[in-house]
């Protein structure tokens, strides 16, 4: 085959002069039981959808590190473009080191997969190095019909696969001109349907291609041979080029009425194969696989792409026909056998029991059988399998929150066991305590929320059925900290210079801040300060927007530092470090809004309007606080902010006549699984200060805040 070959080294290169033992003594690397790793790469352009005009750098590959012996990722670098910097430190031992660049689909259009592999040994103390060229990892197909055949068929359509249960394109339509891309194993099986312009349907003609492999480009090409006519005596010719190499096939369209039954795939305990086929762990009842082909088998291959079967020494295709000695043995020694079978011969037999019961974890694997009989009809039957516990049910995780716990779990029957459920206590009792609210079902899958629970602590739970309540089904897990924040009551205040603070002092007990440090610039005016008469108890916050410096300044507070005034503006860190999961927000407050007299684009129209107070709370996972700018027009916008866990915020349009309102804002939780790393409480006197917008005079008291974690 002729195939255009560029190689390009990327500018990902380490150099070991460079780095290295610069960042860590090799000495420091042996007491860990670390070393170093350097990464070069490169990329074969062949069948690439980069063109060569296109700079080498706008590839980017994902390098993955796998522990050769256990089979884990242990490090993944999304952009290997960051591996300039400094190499990989990793634990000795030997590694695969794997890159690549899209997505490994089995089968899909304008898909094509970049990947490239190394072995490599880390020692103790000292530097390796690899280097990985990354090659297209899969086959491009695409499909073309001469002037001929569109003349004369009103209808043409074909299917090409490579026998994964995921594998097959179908190229009609507007797929007709696509570009399929297939992970590569060892053959491709194509068929054509097409009805003429007199509405006469042929019988499908289905052929395959054999010896395939990884980065080869077929075209297949289809035309009318003879003169053209598309009556049933005629005939269709298939032209397939391989990188330039043609291979000339012919075919007669003539409807058969008198072919065989199409070859089937049946499970020996009468499982369903059009679902999910499950398979109990050490019972090894299911995975008998018996195939039958009334016209004789041509070909047979089983086919997976799972790696962890790959592991096994299952390679991804199995010629069921004509395997070779060693990898039948390495098969059998993984549990998977198969009958003695030959081209022509009508039955087999696929034996996956052992595999299934004894050598697969729990999950789901996808197999296909693909037949093809000597009448050139072709057969994929997708079989999923799901390996499971042999009990009925299985708690499958727990998510822990502060005083409650979601709970996941699976039933492993065919049909739904009766008085599924849960049961629970702390750690180191020996009584169960019965949930008893309401399931959440969704298929096999169910789950609870169990409430009542204590912060920090430790506790069990499994799930059960009315005949199995299982030790071996419990697992074990600690409730969340039920953290509230430092001075949440703003009793405490510390006045530096002429800046007040809600704070004890400025060292450890810094945590809020305010507007008072822009507003002081030249002199003492603190929009916000202490109140210690008008309180719900001991001391509260009192903010007062007030007019400054030729700029409306609201009084607020909030969880974060002031940063430095910025034109006629400031700029703000807002957040602090906080880990908990509160439900609610609960307070006091006390408004006394003003007329807006005072506004700035784009908020003109609300002057002569009642000011509004706010109230709002975030949790975030951001990775540091986050800098506000009022000058430049960089806000916190809630809804716009990725990083946003839960948020919750009160309104106060109303005056509150001089009295405390207690309020209570509940959280919006918009992930359940992601736990936040800052927490962000902002209160104001004026909601679109931070737009110099607010009636001067608008003024905030709040007071004993606390979370709630129910």
């Amino acid at each position: 085959m002729n195939r255009s070959f560029r190689y390009i080294t990327l500018t990902a290169i380490m150099a070991l002069s460079l780095l290295s033992c610069s960042r860590k003594e090799n000495g420091v690397l042996l007491s860990r039981g670390e070393g170093l790793l350097t990464l070069e790469f490169g990329y074969d352009l062949s069948l690439s959808p980069v063109t060569r005009a296109e700079s080498q750098d706008d590839m980017t590959f994902k390098v993955e590190v796998i522990d050769i012996q256990s089979g884990v990722i242990v490090k993944t670098v999304d952009d290997h473009h960051t591996l300039q910097n400094e190499p990989i430190t990793l634990r000795e031992g030997n590694y695969i080191i794997k890159a690549s660049n899209g997505t490994d689909v089995e089968a899909g259009f304008d898909s094509p997969y970049f990947e490239g592999r190394d072995t490599v040994a880390v020692v103790a103390g000292q530097e390796a190095s690899s280097m990985i060229t990354c090659t297209m990892a899969n086959v491009k197909v695409t499909v073309s019909f001469s002037d001929a055949v569109k003349q004369n068929f009103s209808k043409y359509s074909v299917d090409v696969t490579n026998g994964l249960p995921n594998g097959t394109l179908t190229y009609d339509g507007e797929t007709l001109a696509g570009q399929g891309y297939f992970k590569a194993t060892g053959s491709l099986v194509w068929t054509i349907t097409m009805t003429n312009t007199d509405d006469t349907e042929y019988e499908p003609i289905t052929n395959e291609i054999t010896n395939v492999k990884p980065r080869d480009y077929y075209n297949i090409h289809f035309d009318i041979n003879g003169s053209g006519s598309a009556t049933q005596e005629g005939g269709v010719s298939v032209r397939i080029s391989v990188d330039g190499t043609v291979n000339e096939q012919s075919h007669d369209l003539n409807v058969n009425l008198n072919k065989a039954p199409e070859p089937v795939v049946t499970e020996a305990s009468g499982a369903d194969l059009t679902d999910v086929v499950r398979a109990a762990q050490g019972v090894g009842l299911v995975g008998l696989f018996r195939l039958k082909a009334e016209a004789g088998f041509k070909r047979v291959s089983l086919t997976h792409s799972s790696e962890a079967v790959t592991a096994l020494g299952i390679p991804g295709t199995v010629d069921i026909l004509a395997s070779e000695a060693g990898v039948r043995e390495a098969a059998a020694a993984a549990g998977l056998t198969w009958s003695d079978c030959a081209e022509g011969e009508t039955g087999a037999e696929i034996d996956m029991r052992q595999l299934l019961s004894s050598r697969l974890a729990i999950g789901t694997y996808e197999f296909a059988v693909n037949i093809l009989d000597m009448q050139s009809q072709y057969v994929s039957t997708k079989i999923t399998v799901k390996v499971v516990p042999n009990v009925e049910v299985s708690t499958i995780s727990t998510n822990p929150w502060a005083k409650f716990v979601y709970v996941y779990a699976q039933y492993n029957t065919e049909s739904e066991p009766e008085g599924l459920g849960f049961e629970w206590r702390k750690a180191g009792e020996s009584a169960w305590n019965p949930f008893s609210g309401e399931l959440t079902k969704e298929g096999t899958a169910y789950s609870a929320r169990i409430g009542g629970l204590e912060p920090s602590t430790q506790y069990e739970v499994r799930a059960i059925t009315a005949a199995e309540q299982s030790d071996d089904n419990i697992m074990s897990f600690t409730t969340q900290a039920a953290d509230q924040l430092p001075n949440f009551s703003f009793d405490n205040w510390y006045k530096d210079g002429k800046n007040w603070y809600a704070n004890a002092d400025m060292g450890d007990n810094y945590f809020w801040d305010s507007g008072n440090k822009g507003a002081n610039t030249l002199s003492e005016v603190n929009p916000t300060s202490p109140e210690e008469t008008f309180v719900v108890s001991g001391k509260a916050v009192r903010m007062e927007s007030k007019y400054v410096i030729l700029a409306f300044a609201g009084g607020n507070i909030y969880s974060g530092s002031f940063g430095s005034v910025s034109g006629l503006g400031a700029s703000i860190n807002f957040g602090r470090p906080y880990t908990s999961r509160p439900s609610a927000l609960h307070g006091w407050y006390s408004y006394a809004p003003k007329a807006i007299d005072k506004v700035k684009a784009p908020y003109e129209d609300l002057k002569g309007t009642m000011d509004v107070g706010k109230i709002y709370v975030a949790l975030t996972d951001w990775s540091s606080p986050f800098n506000v700018n009022t000058n430049t027009g960089t806000f916190f916008v809630p809804d716009e902010d990725p990083a946003v866990i839960a948020y919750g915020e009160l309104e106060i349009p109303e005056n509150s006549n001089g009295e405390y309102k207690e309020f209570t804002i509940n959280l919006e939780y918009r992930d359940l699984e992601r736990k936040p790393t800052h927490v962000l409480v902002v209160a104001t006197a004026s909601k679109y200060a931070d737009y110099f917008t607010g009636g001067v005079g608008s003024v905030m008291y709040i007071d004993e805040f606390e979370f709630l974690f129910e």
